[in-house]
């Protein structure tokens, strides 16, 4: 839940495909409801036959209310409704993160496709039963996220696949996100690792730099065996995700909010399972006042780096730079047609349920591989994270525990 958004003018009439898919939307408010709302309102792949939200009287759901009947939708009375409702063929769940393995699930059971915000789940066991349910059900399960739908990215992973920078060697990110203190105490769940008992994991690996993340694995992916079909911006080939080995990981928690336990910082270090054994190293956070994203890759003939744009720089060739399709447009619309093409046409959405599960699988590995600990550091100490802290860990590819000297907050 980390897009910020208003609901957009209704656009003129679009023609909806004689085949669009019925899809009920489940969570309706904030920036993550109105997206999905706007992306309905002008994708002609859907239908929109109504929503439900967990918090009708909310200001915002009210909002999103009224623009689901202007879209000609319904709002019902409960999530039990919506599953038997037989005109839904598709459900589009915006709900917080402890919800997202239960509702898919009985989505499913219901027999209905899934698609799902990031995160997939925040635990294995979360990831399993939603494969499993989606498995049974033979319908299509997939997960929004925005940014692995955008050709800058698409392109780079290409390059990457023909073999542009030769065998990967080494894989960095940083993350760096803004997150102000009321930001964790304005929901009961928002930074929490538990509600109710269930999974939640609501910190800066599992909120924020998922999406990061996702993105390095599938940029440091193996190419498959196989070459795959030539993809194209209508039709991109399905993704993979790196495997992650000897994992190593420090969390930490700088703002001061007590609901905050699931942490707003983390250092990871490992090795991707890929030919040469290359190393990663990286930082997420949301400390940051400046927010910036990079992922870098280095291989045995260049280097590609992506921080919205994507860079391609081989040994003894000029720079190649990737750019999205447009500079507004950050790769929603093709996420969302990839499942809808993928319910009407068969085959895999771009990121299906069975691709995108490792990397939230690895981020659930990160906080057990730190043993669940989230230490607390000063927020003064936030001045030294990104003055020198940061540097020093990707230099040393380490944890700043085991940076020498060690800060005096790690």
């Amino acid at each position: 839940m980390t897009r910020l958004a208003s609901i957009a003018e209704l656009p003129a009439t679009i023609t909806r495909h004689p085949d669009a898919v019925r899809v009920a939307q489940i969570g309706l408010a904030g920036g993550i409801g109105f997206c999905h709302l706007n992306e309905y309102s002008h994708n002609p792949h859907f239908k929109y036959i109504g929503g439900y939200d967990l918090y009708p009287q909310e200001p915002k759901v009210t909002e999103a209310s009224t623009r689901v009947r202007q879209m000609g939708g319904r709002i019902y009375g409960s999530f039990e409704e919506v599953l038997a409702d037989p005109h839904v063929e598709a459900i589009d769940i915006c709900t917080p993160h402890h919800f997202h393995r239960p509702m898919a699930v009985a989505a499913f059971k219901a027999g209905k496709h899934v698609l799902v915000e990031k995160p997939m789940a925040t635990h294995p066991d979360e990831l399993a039963l939603m494969l499993q349910a989606q498995q049974a059900s033979g319908k299509v399960g997939a997960v929004q996220m925005q940014h692995i739908g955008r050709s800058s990215m698409l392109d780079l992973r290409a390059a990457i696949q023909q073999g542009a920078i030769g065998q990967l060697k080494e894989v960095f990110l940083s993350s760096l996100w803004w997150r102000e203190e009321n930001y964790y105490s304005r929901l009961p769940w928002a930074g929490r690792i538990k509600v109710d008992g269930a999974w939640c994991v609501d910190g800066a690996l599992f909120n924020q730099c998922v999406h990061f993340i996702t993105q390095m694995l599938i940029l440091a992916a193996p190419p498959p065996p196989a070459a795959p079909p030539a993809p194209t911006p209508q039709n991109p080939a399905a993704i993979t995700v790196a495997r992650v080995k000897d994992l190593r990981c420090a969390m930490y928690k700088f703002h001061q909010t007590p609901t905050l336990d699931a942490g707003d910082t983390a250092f990871a270090v490992g090795t991707i399972e890929a030919p040469g054994n290359p190393r990663l190293t990286l930082v997420g956070t949301t400390c940051s006042t400046q927010e910036q994203h990079q992922i870098e890759l280095i291989g045995t003939k260049g280097r590609a780096l992506w921080n919205g744009t994507g860079y391609l720089f081989v040994d003894g060739q000029s720079m190649r730079e990737f750019q999205d399709d447009n500079r507004d447009f950050d790769g929603t619309s093709r996420i969302f047609t990839s499942w809808a093409r993928a319910i009407r046409q068969g085959g895999k959405p771009l990121t299906d349920f069975a691709a995108i599960a490792p990397a939230a699988e690895f981020i659930s590995n990160c906080y057990t591989a730190s043993n669940w600990q989230i230490k607390n550091a000063p927020w003064s100490a936030t001045e030294s994270l990104f003055s020198q802290v940061i540097q020093q860990a990707f230099t040393a590819r380490a944890l700043p525990t085991e940076l020498q000297p060690k800060p005096d907050w790690a």
